[in-house]
């Protein structure tokens, strides 16, 4: 069901928003009146989703790289004009085997995207969303960091970090109306 108006006025940064649950979430955005940049790594995928979707504008950058995301996020709030959501959900597996032969560079990378990334865009967002005196952050958890999934040990753990993070999150910036917000698919 789609809630025409329910974000008219509001703007969105949107992480893995190529495919999947960032793309869906970003859509969804825009069908409520909202206005989206999307974000990822697979610069082909974004230009088609920019496209299908609706976006104001596009990133395609690493989010496990903190430089590239404070210039994205200064060129997003620009193309904006401000930043009211963060939909946190870049995100990959890594390897599936047992944890005593994960490959360490796999572990690395997933940690670096899942955990890292959602640390690096909300430290770049956060101060655009305090200026404005407005916020709301949405990182897409799994039930994998709930309950793990057999042989995804980096994914499970880097997943059981979001609530961590919401919880912190809500707890430093809900006095200053950013709230953290945590979304198991």
């Amino acid at each position: 069901m789609i809630f025409q108006g329910r974000f008219a006025g509001r703007t969105a940064v949107v992480t893995g928003g190529a495919s999947g649950l960032g793309k869906a979430s970003a859509a969804r955005i825009v069908a409520e009146g909202g206005k989206v940049v999307l974000w990822d790594l697979n610069a082909d995928a974004l230009a088609a989703a920019a496209d299908e979707v609706g976006a104001i504008h596009v990133a395609a950058l690493d989010v496990s790289d903190a430089d590239a995301v404070a210039a994205a996020a200064e060129q997003a709030n620009q193309a904006l004009g401000r930043i009211d959501i963060l939909v946190a959900s870049a995100g990959i597996t890594g390897a599936t085997v047992p944890v005593h032969e994960f490959p360490i560079d796999s572990w690395k990378r997933v940690v670096d995207i899942n955990l890292n990334g959602v640390f690096y865009c909300s430290r770049a967002i956060v101060p655009f969303m305090l200026a404005n005196g407005y916020g709301r952050i949405v990182n897409v958890a799994s039930v994998a960091g709930k309950e793990g999934n057999p042989n995804a040990s980096a994914y499970s753990a880097s997943k059981r970090s979001a609530p961590a993070a919401r919880w912190e999150m809500a707890t430093c910036l809900q006095s200053r109306e950013c709230f953290g917000g945590l979304w198991p698919p």
